[in-house]
């Protein structure tokens, strides 16, 4: 992988060329270990909405590049920590919900909602034991809108000087963030690498052919279909079809009348996924994570306007299943194309898929980073 690594140059040239990333890069275990220390570690990561943590005592847990970690609401604000206890390295908090304090299931060392340590049975038996050298390990939590992440690197820039621009994108939809409702979670699995399923995601070149019911509902002719890059979020802009409004599509669809007009699909680096279909007010979002090599793993959250019918609500999030199960058929055909390393490189359409070279610059840029 040390040798992928020092030809970075040489990598970055070829994908300007429109030459992918060499098979290795989504089948090599090294290669996820680097991906999980140098993008993961050091990236905004999403692990909830703000409307889970009003109240004083309200907590989420989540993962940032495997690392366990915690963000609960206390008399500060919204703080994060390190969801590792500092005695035998147990996860300290599970789930969701609230607590008055945090407290490891495995010995019952106690933590405040500040995470400092204020109890550890039998610690008054140990020489030099002092409580207060051992609170939980701090991370950093930043809102986007609604939108909570939290940050493993202490030092890093601001949340909002990466995506703060994709807000004016999403307000231009007629979407009001703050007045979404969360309607469900989900957890899910693949047999696809995180870097597939998300150039699949970068690019609707494929639509037509794999996607009847999304093309029925949203034009996607490469005129009117708008990809744009930016430095840190990649966006996809789309308008309802005229026939789909009429109740005239060949195909089954969703009913997309509705006061958005605009579908706007979005990738905030690295691994976070923006939603909006043409309707009633409608967002989802997803986050996608390494699971080994030839996997990945993560989950999709969906939020609808309060005056959204469960009815209509229901008819979307099928419709969106169904485009999500089209793309897991492609994806993991993919991934078995790239564990056979034959080609080794595959070739992109420029004008098509510029948005995966874009991405795939990240990647390589970020891997290669000491």
């Amino acid at each position: 992988m040390q040798r992928v690594i020092d030809q970075t140059d040489e990598l970055l040239e070829d994908l300007d060329r429109g030459w992918s990333l060499p098979s290795s890069w989504y089948t090599d275990p090294a290669v996820v270990e680097l991906e999980l220390e140098r993008i993961f570690r050091r990236t905004w990561q999403y692990v909830g909405h703000a409307g889970q943590l009003a109240s004083h005592g309200d907590y989420l847990t989540g993962y940032v590049g495997e690392i366990p970690v915690v963000v609960v609401r206390n008399q500060e604000g919204i703080e994060g920590f390190v969801n590792v206890c500092r005695h035998r390295r147990h996860e300290v908090m599970s789930g969701c919900g609230n607590a008055k304090i945090m407290q490891c299931p495995y010995h019952a060392w106690t933590y405040d909602l500040r995470g400092c340590l204020k109890a550890a049975p039998r610690s008054d038996r140990e020489p030099d034991f002092h409580i207060e050298d051992y609170p939980l390990l701090p991370v950093r939590v930043e809102q986007l809108g609604p939108f909570v992440f939290v940050n493993a690197d202490m030092n890093a820039e601001p949340l909002s000087t990466y995506f703060g621009g994709v807000l004016e994108i999403i307000a231009a939809s007629g979407i009001d963030l703050d007045s979404l409702k969360l309607w469900s979670r989900d957890e899910w699995h693949s047999d696809s690498n995180w870097k597939t399923m998300l150039e699949n995601f970068l690019e609707c070149y494929h639509c037509p052919v794999a996607h009847p019911g999304f093309s029925a509902a949203i034009d996607v002719d490469p005129d009117s279909y708008k990809l744009t890059p930016h430095d840190w979020f990649l966006s996809q802009v789309g308008y309802v079809r005229q026939s789909a409004l009429e109740g005239q599509s060949k195909v089954k669809i969703y009913d997309a009348r509705g006061a958005i007009i605009q579908a706007q699909y979005h990738l905030l680096w690295p691994n976070f996924t923006i939603n909006i279909n043409p309707g009633f007010p409608n967002l989802s979002v997803d986050v996608w994570c390494p699971d080994g090599p030839n996997k990945a793993k993560g989950f999709s959250e969906q939020f609808f306007g309060p005056d959204v019918s469960k009815d209509w609500a229901g008819e979307l999030v099928e419709f969106n299943q169904k485009v999500g199960e089209e793309d897991d058929d492609l994806t993991n055909s993919v991934q078995r194309g790239l564990g056979a390393g034959r080609p080794d490189r595959g070739r992109f359409l420029t004008n098509s898929e510029y948005l995966i070279v874009h991405f795939q610059k990240l990647v390589v840029k970020a891997v290669a980073e000491k």
